[in-house]
């Protein structure tokens, strides 16, 4: 009986699994809920909460950024190179991460790009300008795609993420300098985004948030009173090439941003 529960389990995981996929590749993102326990998320925190504080004056430019001009832990927004921390390179290993992002991306073979935090602090955490991520990363045929975990809960009201619906089968659109900290481009004409459908997913403490690099999405300033909290995975196929020249001239309009900003 034991034998018969379990290849039972297995089935309905691999058929949830098998939902994940489709909706995804329908939408451009889907939730999955309860993806890390409650004591799981507690570890998170209090290991990235240690590594930053113990760190954090180390970075500066596109690495991190603040709300305001005052560079203090409790001000960080957005943190760039969670990754230079082994715990959580090692994190981002786990199988129930590692399976998922292989299922979604139809690939065994993962590269983890980059791991960020975006801290969001309550009354004041700022804006992500309309943008796609594949504009900034630049892999060719876009296989890519992040895995957002929630440290707090999100929602529209502490300036959670919206999606433009089923954007993702468009390609890349035209996008503009938007000199906002953490995300310096925005979608140039954003009247072509009137087709799409505009959601706000509504996130509780370790639900997955996964959305492919090419759906359009941003979010609003948290004027409330709760900070918003994300972890998030960056992965692509290994076998996903990056289009240099792109980089190159990206790298260039980043840095004139960063240099204005700092003037």
């Amino acid at each position: 009986m034991e034998v018969e529960k379990k290849n039972m389990e297995l089935i309905i995981d691999k058929l949830k699994l098998n939902k994940f996929v489709l909706d995804y590749k329908k939408n451009g993102w889907i939730i999955i809920k309860n993806f890390f326990s409650k004591k799981e998320v507690g570890d998170a925190k209090k290991k990235i909460n240690n590594f930053l504080k113990k760190n954090y004056k180390k970075y500066k430019g596109r690495d991190i950024n603040f709300v305001g001009d005052e560079k203090k832990f409790s001000r960080i927004n957005t943190f760039h190179r969670l990754h230079d921390y082994k715990w959580i390179k090692n994190l981002a290993k786990e199988n129930k991460i590692k399976e998922t992002v292989q299922s979604l991306l139809t690939t065994k073979n993962l590269e983890l790009r980059a791991s960020e935090l975006f801290a969001k602090p309550k009354n004041y955490g700022l804006k992500v300008p309309i943008h796609q991520d594949n504009y900034y990363w630049n892999v060719i045929g876009g296989n890519a795609l992040t895995v957002w975990i929630a440290l707090s809960p999100s929602s529209r009201k502490n300036g959670g993420i919206f999606y433009f619906n089923k954007s993702h089968r468009k390609g890349i659109y035209p996008h503009k300098p938007s000199y906002a900290k953490g995300s310096s481009q925005t979608i140039k004409n954003l009247g072509e985004l009137k087709k799409f459908k505009k959601v706000y997913p509504k996130l509780e403490v370790g639900d997955a948030l996964i959305h492919s690099c090419l759906v359009v999405h941003g979010s609003h300033k948290n004027k409330s009173n709760m900070s918003r909290k994300g972890l998030t995975f960056q992965f692509k196929s290994k076998k996903s090439k990056y289009n240099l020249s792109l980089i190159k001239k990206y790298e260039k309009k980043l840095q004139d941003q960063i240099d204005l900003r700092e003037k």
